[in-house]
């Protein structure tokens, strides 16, 4: 019975693939007589040792190919095996020079993994002939497929040429020259050997799944994979792109006819000495399987699967983002006097999609350098959103650093733009964003300062709402930390690390930028709950205040004109808010005359109900009826109440004669026209003042407009004010038509409207 000299174990066996992928097993072991007993105990023995042995130990390479020695821990066990030197093999089995070693894939049936027996070398970005399939790499070195191989002597390419055709000393150094100033690639070739007939074969390339961020520009390296010398492009969106976007898992098509049964493949990837995109780290970035269509899009699927829990936290994160920025939009358009809510909505919006955009562009579906700048630019914004809302949030003062932040940010919408277009080679449009760069840079750390000082201050003043607002921030630092330290790390090494902060919740890994992520909504939730309720409360207090003050005021402004005998009264009163400011007071006196006091308290709310109060029970106690005699009265009242109103007063005597006092209130229309009046301070302003009177005379039928500014200051959307014309041209209509057209028109302040009309019955009597 023959054994093959190489075993291998399936790629699915995940427990033991790491131990005895890339074993070897002397021949001499190998060879033992099955029907002896002593053979086979002593081979399974020395099986079983290598298969305990490091890694180091598990391939015999020649003495000039041994694979570097991994460090062993302090604490670990670890013996070593002697060495076995397997006889020679025998004559006929050495392969000839320009005899290529093969990959065994005659038994072909699932997916097949590449992973040894692959030739490397180095040669300049001009050759190309290692990508023929008749190319003699025989002096090649081999290599498996690890993720930190040996490297090769560069320099030994020098001494023949890719071709293997000796050359000149003079040629060897112009070529060592030459090497230097012309850009290398590293060439990686296998031979394959297929079954007979066999039928349509891919080879799929798989990337491994990122384990650092969400989000990630760059990659490594290109490649470009030859099948039987000619230039192969991989499936799927921007096969022949693909350089401008990440790399990904792809499927490459093999078009060969089903009677080859070689196949050489080449694969080229620029030469980097050291760092994660070293030559020598080319399979720990990239894995290769041969076989049919259906079982390599399983694969592709299966990575994609991967892709999707490795951003699964995030994306999770991301959906709740959106749930939190709608209700806060909701919450600011019931609470419009809260900006904060808009301003902290808008940001979570715009850091919502990050995650989204992180899949496409890992996926390959996005151009790296769009990507790039939809990310910086939607971070910018959304850095710029969360400045706006502190300051709305702790209502802060507008100094000077707060106004430089504020100004200044529009300019941070211009990195993006010239990211996009600084390919364009233009010298301008690169000075550009060279200066817009900085400056983002700069406003980012003025940013870091006033947001890390703003919450730092509030949190020793006991604000406990900005204190909570500080744990996200922490931990979104010590998370970036984390993503920076581990690529660094991985970038030293040359092969992927994954931070000791993750853990894994079964086949979804947790990151510790997406705790601080949920943490930070969870924070924002419960800041914005507490802060509801507070509101809530404050609200139902102040609400239950304004109806207590609109029953007081309601008692003292009658709804219905009183009996007025000899006169037609009409009143209109419409509040701007819950409770209003203006007044007005009716009083039919002993003599048959009539005292109307109209007037406004600036302000509105509960303190402009209180100052109602205050001047209507000075005027039902009040015995005087001489109009400025009234205001004077009003005056003192007001007097030192950090408040002043304008009004007027008006008495019509049983003969028709008119006596009028104005506090600058608005003047009176008498049959459509204006009554000019004396000017006067408003009530409240100073002490011992005297308002002049004028006197006029009220014809049967005549009729006289008095009414708040609240008519004339209403105001459209787009700023027109309703004004004096319109009221002149509508003084002869009703108090309810003026008020009405007013309201509609658009009313901002208390609107009050008085109609007074002397009647022919009293004339006569």
């Amino acid at each position: 019975m023959n054994l093959p000299n190489h075993w291998e174990l399936p790629p699915n066996c995940d427990r033991v693939k790491g131990k005895m992928q890339g074993t070897r097993f002397p021949r001499w072991i190998m060879n033992f007589p099955n029907n002896s007993r002593r053979g086979m105990r002593f081979g399974a023995f020395a099986g079983l040792l290598l298969f305990l042995a490091p890694p180091s130990l598990h391939a015999q390479q020649p003495e000039n190919d041994q694979p570097r020695q991994r460090p062993q821990a302090a604490s670990g066990f670890s013996f070593t095996l002697p060495k076995i030197h397997p006889p020679s093999p025998p004559k006929g089995q050495v392969p000839a020079a320009g005899v290529p070693v093969f990959f065994d894939a005659s038994a072909l049936g699932s997916a097949l993994l590449l992973n040894h027996n692959w030739r490397l070398g180095i040669a300049s970005s001009k050759d190309t002939t290692p990508a023929q399939p008749d190319f003699d790499d025989s002096k090649w070195p081999l290599r498996d497929a690890n993720e930190s191989m040996v490297d090769v002597d560069d320099s030994k390419a020098d001494d023949d040429s890719p071709s293997g055709i000796q050359q000149e000393p003079k040629q060897k150094e112009a070529d060592r020259q030459s090497r230097k100033r012309i850009r290398s690639y590293a060439w990686f070739r296998l031979h394959v050997k297929l079954p007979e007939h066999h039928g349509p074969l891919v080879l799929m390339v798989r990337v491994p799944v990122s384990r650092n961020s969400q989000i990630s520009f760059g990659g490594t390296v290109g490649m470009d994979l030859f099948v039987n010398g000619k230039l192969i492009l991989p499936e799927g969106p921007n096969g022949p792109s693909r350089d401008t976007y990440m790399q990904t898992s792809r499927i490459y098509p093999i078009e060969i006819p089903a009677s080859d049964t070689t196949l050489t493949l080449a694969a080229r990837t620029p030469y980097v000495a050291v760092g994660m995109d070293a030559y020598t780290s080319f399979f720990a970035h990239r894995t290769f399987f041969l076989g049919e269509r259906d079982d390599l899009h399983s694969h592709l699927d299966l990575w994609r699967h991967a892709m999707l829990f490795e951003r699964l936290p995030a994306l999770v994160v991301s959906g709740l983002k959106v749930l939190v920025a709608l209700f806060l939009l909701t919450l600011f358009y019931t609470q419009k006097d809260h900006p904060e809510y808009l301003w902290l909505g808008l940001q979570m919006l715009l850091v919502a999609p990050l995650p989204f955009l992180g899949m496409q562009g890992s996926m390959g579906q996005m151009d790296q350098l769009w990507l790039a700048a939809s990310v910086f630019q939607l971070l910018l914004i959304s850095a710029y959103l969360y400045f706006e809302f502190l300051v709305a949030f702790l209502a802060l003062r507008r100094r000077w650093y707060i106004l430089a932040l504020r100004w200044t940010a529009p300019l941070l919408l211009t990195l993006g733009p010239l990211l996009l277009f600084v390919e364009s080679g233009k010298t301008a449009i690169a000075i550009a964003f060279v200066v817009s760069l900085l400056f983002a840079l700069l406003w980012t750390l003025m940013w870091l300062i006033f947001v890390g000082l703003t919450l730092t201050i509030a949190a020793i003043k006991r604000n406990y709402e900005a204190a909570l607002l500080l744990l996200p921030l922490l931990l979104s630092i010590v998370g970036m930390f984390e993503l920076v330290s581990t690529s660094s790390t991985s970038s030293w090494l040359g092969t992927p690390v994954q931070s000791p902060l993750t853990f894994q919740a079964g086949p979804i890994p947790i990151h510790f930028s997406d705790v601080a992520d949920f943490v930070g909504v969870f924070v924002i939730i419960l800041i914005v709950f507490v802060r509801f309720l507070r509101i809530h409360k404050e609200r139902e207090r102040a609400s239950s205040e304004l109806a207590a003050a609109r029953s007081v005021q309601e008692l003292m402004i009658p709804r219905e004109s009183p009996q007025t005998p000899g006169f037609h009264v009409d009143t209109v009163y419409t509040p701007a808010a819950e409770v209003g400011g203006d007044f007005f007071h009716i009083e039919a006196t002993g003599d048959g005359g009539l005292l109307i006091v109209i007037g406004d308290v600036a302000g509105h709310g509960l303190q402009a109900a209180m100052n109602v109060s205050m001047l209507m029970g000075a005027l039902r106690r009040s015995p005087q009826t001489s109009p400025s005699q009234i205001l004077a009265g009003l005056n003192q009242v007001l007097v030192g109440s950090a408040s002043f109103t304008t009004c007027q007063a008006a008495y019509f005597a049983a003969n028709g004669e008119l006596t009028l006092a104005s506090a600058g209130h608005p003047p009176p229309y008498l049959n459509s026209q204006e009554v000019p009046l004396p000017g006067g301070l408003p009530l409240g302003v100073i002490d011992a003042i005297v308002y002049e009177e004028t006197r006029l005379y009220l014809h049967p039928g005549d009729r006289l407009l008095m009414m708040s500014d609240g008519v004339a200051e209403a105001r459209k959307s787009n700023g027109e004010l309703f004004g004096f014309d319109r009221v002149r041209n509508l003084s002869n209509q009703s108090a309810f038509f003026i008020a009405d057209a007013a309201k509609d028109f658009g009313q901002e302040d208390d609107i009050t409207v008085l109609t007074v009309r002397r009647l022919a019955q009293a004339a006569a009597a």
